[in-house]
């Protein structure tokens, strides 16, 4: 008897599926994993120790209208195959996560008659996830902004949840821990305790405009002594970024003063394998507004200052931050506005005004989810049984 979790596309898809099957596992439950073929969720899954089943699934495009049925066409087949091997591992209950593949494996636990739970982590519902809810047995939301994506016949099968984070995100959630984690980090990249450190980030990928325009900054910002920032560029980034820092230190009057106050208190890094200790060893954030991004910042409890990626289907991002906007935990600058004042001015005043940083702190502290896999992992045992 397994619990199968299935996902795919992005990793803010995958890592909440992550955090639930973990959750089932820590609760002694067969999980297994079901993903695209290709997909980066075959390592992911792998990694953390779970069993994995591929299946081919992808869109249509839009600009391509006879893509429709061939992608039609690939979903078909793909749920018979989902519906013979559910049977074959004798599946309790499938918690989807969004993705193309979680149509075929959630089409296929609705027609076996497997109960079925969605989890929408976005402020937006998803074209898989809104397909797969007019069956559901239960509709996970993080936001209940998302709400609006769905028919009012369905909605009293909606739970508020929060967006589940990765098993190791827990520790900030422990005072003690979240502690040790932040003297650690500080002290490996050369920090002292009473250093201000400024987190940038633009997700998985990175995000070349927010780093350009950081790097903007970087003369004013070292102009502040106890300040210190840990750029994450992405890996595609990293180099573009690093010329952009020069090129602007390059124009500073303290000429190698500068450049050397950038080797010590301005850290770039292509990818962080530490986030959990980033965010504890953190004190202001700046970042994109993914749904994965946004449920860690929550349960690192710092006031952010989000610039939601302007793409984003149905600018989902831009509702994802004014989550926190309207709580005071976040303040938010459209990507239009980076290289305006606006952005400097929102940033330097977030970094030079006590008073502005206490009062998102406290509001920051009032809206982590942090047992959202384990409501999430609750929510399917219960219509398993």
């Amino acid at each position: 008897m397994s619990f199968i979790v299935t996902s795919g596309g992005t990793a803010g898809h995958i890592n909440p599926a992550l955090a639930v099957a973990a959750e089932l596992e820590r609760l002694d439950k067969e999980v297994i994993f079901a993903g695209s073929t290709g997909g980066m969720e075959k390592h992911l899954a792998q990694s953390a120790g779970l069993q994995y089943r591929a299946f081919d699934a992808r869109g249509f495009n839009r600009q391509k209208p006879w893509t429709l049925l061939t992608s039609s066409l690939l979903l078909a087949r793909s749920t018979t195959a989902a519906r013979r091997w559910l049977t074959e591992v004798q599946a309790q209950a499938v918690a989807a996560f969004g993705g193309y593949v979680s149509v075929p494996v959630g089409r296929a636990a609705v027609q076996l008659g497997i109960p079925l739970l969605i989890h929408e982590q976005n402020s937006h519902m998803g074209w898989s996830n809104k397909h797969l809810s007019k069956h559901a047995d239960v509709i996970a939301l993080s936001y209940e902004a998302a709400l609006e994506g769905l028919s009012v016949d369905v909605r009293e099968r909606v739970k508020i949840t929060g967006n589940p984070v990765r098993p190791e995100f827990s520790a900030l959630l422990d005072p003690e821990k979240a502690s040790k984690l932040r003297r650690e980090f500080r002290q490996q990249s050369g920090w002292e305790d009473d250093n201000q450190v400024l987190l940038v980030f633009g997700g998985s990928q990175g995000a070349r405009h927010l780093n350009q325009a950081v790097a903007k900054l970087a003369p004013q910002l070292l102009k502040r002594p106890k300040l210190c920032v840990l750029q994450l560029t992405g890996l595609k980034e990293l180099e573009n970024t690093e010329a952009a820092l020069q090129q602007v230190l390059g124009q500073d009057d303290r000429g190698a003063g500068a450049r050397e106050e950038l080797s010590s208190r301005w850290h770039l890094l292509g990818y962080c394998d530490q986030m959990p200790a980033a965010f504890a060893a953190a004190d202001i954030v700046v970042s994109r507004a993914g749904a994965s991004s946004l449920a860690e910042l929550a349960v690192a409890a710092k006031p952010a200052l989000l610039i939601p990626f302007p793409y984003a289907t149905a600018d989902h991002q831009r509702k994802n931050a004014e989550s926190l906007v309207k709580v005071g935990a976040a303040q938010m600058v459209l990507d239009s506005n980076l290289d305006g004042e606006q952005f400097s001015r929102a940033l330097l005043d977030l970094i030079d005004d006590p008073a502005c940083y206490q009062s998102m702190l406290k509001a920051a502290q009032t809206v982590s989810h942090g047992d959202a896999a384990t409501q999430v992992a609750e929510l399917l045992l219960t219509i398993a049984s």
